[in-house]
């Protein structure tokens, strides 16, 4: 969480009487709420007076304090103009619209945000229209059509033998969240990832688990030395005219930290009706163009990092330990 000390020209005094705005985060189990305030933006030639929110309180069931977020997505009825929307109406941009480029160096959020415009054309872009749920809060939502546990170059297509099934997921819809750090996955594809796995390792009768968590709120881990056996997971997405377009998370792309032993994997599994969310992982493989006037967005594969498992740090292998794991 970030501070934020009030200038004496926009003063803070009367914060605790101003009316609130409630938002859930931590998948819903925790709320924040924050009031409205004014600031200037400075855009370098230019000053622009703008409102944002400040956090006055929250809950915290789960342990962790909100993060400070620049919101991007759809307003709400109850909520003030978006960030986008003030930016609009002082003639900044001239449409509500966002590209985001991760840097695929950093594990951590790090990269490009621009604002406005229109999404750059290049080969392998692909446009997939964004989907409303009705009576729902607006979001970056995509129809999907199935997931798939893949070998790299693999095609997601399949059922023969030897060649990946996909697990169908029609009528789902798919939220795309810079703000998760994870991807959200049916339990399904966790078991599936975790059979791929086990069957690259199975020569080894040590092994008995190959996804580790130290508790229900935890991320999984994996051993450093299995990495190399991590698959590809594909998601299977709408794109314009019906056409179905693969989009490939490779494990340079949701394998997080690692010491000598273990490794962080930026993956989780809901329950039944719970929400698919692409999250960090899918931004660290792919720009992407959000146009919230039009209802698209435009997506372009970063090149992959030949050298990216040589940087990985492999551990001997580990004694056994009994936690919580699958």
């Amino acid at each position: 969480m970030t501070c934020y000390f009030c200038p004496v020209e926009a003063p803070c005094g009367d914060i605790e009487h101003r009316e609130r705005f409630g938002v859930r985060y931590a998948e819903g189990q925790d709320v924040y709420q924050y009031v409205q305030h004014s600031g200037v933006l400075d855009l370098g030639q230019s000053a622009i007076q703008i409102t944002f929110g400040l956090l006055v309180n929250y809950t915290t069931k789960i342990g962790f304090a909100p993060h400070s977020t620049l919101g991007l997505s759809f307003g709400r009825a109850d909520i003030p103009k978006t960030f986008l929307q003030q930016l609009k109406d002082a003639n900044v941009i001239d449409v509500l619209s966002y590209s985001v480029r991760y840097s695929q160096v950093s594990q951590y959020a790090t990269g490009n945000l621009v604002v406005g415009g229109s999404a750059a054309e290049a080969q392998g872009t692909a446009h997939l229209p964004l989907k409303l749920i009705p009576g729902a809060r607006r979001g970056i939502h995509v129809s999907i059509v199935s997931m798939t546990i893949a070998h790299a170059g693999a095609s997601p297509a399949g059922g023969d033998s030897g060649r990946p099934t996909p697990i169908s997921l029609d009528g789902s819809l798919a939220l795309f969240d810079t703000g998760t750090c994870c991807i959200a996955v049916p339990y399904l594809v966790i078991a599936a990832l975790v059979r791929y796995v086990r069957e690259r390792i199975e020569a080894d009768p040590r092994v008995e688990t190959v996804l580790f968590r130290k508790d229900s709120l935890s991320s999984y881990m994996v051993r450093s030395h299995h990495v190399r056996f991590l698959p590809v997971i594909v998601y299977s997405l709408v794109g314009e005219g019906g056409k179905i377009v693969d989009v490939k998370i490779f494990p340079e792309h949701y394998v997080g930290w690692c010491n000598v032993i273990w490794c962080e994997v930026h993956i989780y599994a809901h329950s039944n009706g719970g929400e698919i969310v692409v999250g960090e992982p899918f931004f660290r493989a792919y720009d992407a163009h959000i146009d919230l006037e039009n209802n698209t967005t435009a997506i372009t594969a970063h090149p992959l990092r030949p050298s990216w498992e040589k940087a990985l740090q492999v551990a001997k292998q580990p004694r056994r330990m009994k936690i919580c794991d699958i």
